[in-house]
């Protein structure tokens, strides 16, 4: 069995897999542990432990 992570980085748009209802949010810290902090329009900034788990990068439009 193989699984993939995704790098995300500071800065990129993502949303979360499980909480559509948060719509798109910009990542604004990635620490070494793996925490990602995500801030969402219209709700508080938001820590997601192993983040790259739940969150999905947001391709831009073209």
């Amino acid at each position: 069995m193989t699984t993939q992570t995704t790098l995300l980085c500071k800065g990129e748009a993502v949303r979360h897999n499980k909480k559509a209802e948060w719509g798109i949010g910009k990542i604004t810290d990635v620490n070494s542990c793996g925490t990602i902090r995500v801030l969402f329009a219209g709700f508080p900034e938001v820590s997601i432990a192993k983040g790259s788990k739940y969150l999905v990068k947001v391709k831009a439009k073209q």
